[in-house]
């Protein structure tokens, strides 16, 4: 079971992240919180624990941590949550899910 301390948004959001050095690569943001996000990167070499700046959509860059990795999919958690409106502005406008 999942025990998580918020509720986490299935989207669908073309994103970007960067570790601290190097270069940036291309993602789709899969989940989101306020807290943090889950992010499909098929070539993934990320380690946990590494500092990233990540964009989602034309928010950010986001100062994160990576905490895990399985596969292509990596988490992140924001070193500062995201303020509930600018969440509910890349739930709203951003997501390119299928409705």
């Amino acid at each position: 079971m999942d025990h998580r301390r918020e509720a986490r948004h299935v989207v669908t959001v073309a994103g970007r992240y960067r570790p601290r050095q190097g270069g940036a690569r291309d993602v789709w943001i899969k989940d989101i919180s306020e807290y943090g996000c889950k992010f499909f990167d098929r070539f993934s070499v990320l380690q946990t624990n590494s500092a990233i700046l990540v964009k989602v959509g034309n928010v950010g860059p986001i100062p994160a941590d990576v905490k895990w990795r399985k596969q292509h999919i990596v988490g992140a958690e924001f070193e500062q949550p995201l303020h509930p409106s600018v969440l509910d502005h890349i739930i709203r406008e951003m997501d390119q899910s299928e409705r």
